[in-house]
């Protein structure tokens, strides 16, 4: 229940932004509302526009991709709110340009280290994207520094949250972010990023796919994350459906800015990897593929059996590692 009510928070995200947009549209309809008995008869003409131009307004949030059509389907009549009908087309604009430029931020940052917490602010990816544009890498990862050991405790305590069985192990890597042992975070946290991929797909991150053509050389968990994504976590799969540096082929580094790589770092081969910034680069991978994970149909998934830290402590009965 717990992970319906996460789901259903998160795909509201982007609507209750909206409704903050949307606020003083609602107002002048209310007065609009007061004073139409006066105006009534003087608007009668008009009436049935008004009432589609009403129920356009109820069914915003759920059909911004058609504000362009509503918006020209109407007529040029006398009405308050026609003069802002130019604000509804705007923000649909906006929301179109929104559903475009995700994929392509997002793999802008991964190919630079980062990989962005699916619950940090709608428009933070925007925000990194245009410094890395912009030719100023060093503001983007200001950026990203500062949110992430901002919110370190927070991720922490919620990837336990979802992933019980190993709190353990990940009380120590929090624990050693705070002391400062990059060199032995780094490698722990590589490591669970395959084993939560695995406890939800049966598939590791860090293998790469073989024998289908469309993923090779990508990780094998990424065809079972297309299949089981709606429409919302579309958005967000780019850095998994295009080579980044931390899962590019040793010969394949140099093509990127950012040089951390798991198969340096697990196979020894760097030595200098073990960074405050590198630390966050891998915290944040982890949150984001345990972000895709758990707002995935857990009818889709098997982890919906696995264990489960429920509100009052105790484990899914259904747990299949005890």
């Amino acid at each position: 229940m717990d992970n319906l009510r996460e789901h259903i928070e998160r795909m509201m995200k982007p609507y209750r932004e909206i409704t903050k947009i949307t606020e003083p549209m609602r107002r002048l309809q209310e007065q609009w509302a007061e004073q139409s008995k006066v105006i009534q008869k003087a608007i009668e003409p008009t009436s049935e526009h008004q009432k589609k131009l009403n129920e356009s307004l109820k069914n915003f949030q759920k059909s911004f991709e058609n504000i362009n059509k509503i918006y020209a389907s109407i007529p040029k009549f006398e009405n308050p709110f026609l003069e802002h009908l130019e604000t509804f087309k705007e923000i649909g604009e906006r929301l179109k340009e929104y559903t475009k430029k995700t994929p392509e931020y997002f793999l802008l940052i991964a190919k630079h280290g980062w990989f962005i917490d699916l619950e940090s602010e709608l428009n933070f990816p925007s925000k990194v994207a245009y410094y890395i544009q912009d030719k100023q890498v060093d503001k983007a990862n200001e950026l990203l520094v500062d949110y992430y050991k901002t919110n370190v405790g927070k991720i922490f305590k919620k990837l336990v949250e979802r992933h019980y069985n190993r709190k353990e192990i990940l009380k120590t890597i929090k624990n050693s972010f705070e002391e400062g042992n990059h060199i032995l975070l780094i490698p722990a946290v590589l490591t669970q990023v395959d084993g939560i991929c695995f406890d939800f797909t049966k598939k590791k991150f860090f293998i790469k796919e073989k024998k289908n053509k469309k993923y090779k050389f990508l990780p094998e968990v990424i065809a079972e994350l297309e299949k089981s994504a709606g429409n919302f976590l579309d958005l967000y799969l780019s850095p998994l459906q295009n080579q980044t540096p931390i899962m590019a082929r040793e010969q394949d580094i140099g093509k990127f800015p950012c040089k951390l790589n798991r198969h340096e770092v697990l196979h020894g081969i760097r030595t200098d990897y073990g960074t405050e910034v590198n630390s966050l680069k891998v915290i944040s991978l982890l949150k984001y593929v345990s972000d895709l994970l758990t707002d995935l149909d857990s009818k889709t998934l098997s982890t919906t059996k696995n264990i489960v830290h429920l509100a009052d402590g105790t484990k899914n009965e259904n747990d299949s590692n005890k």
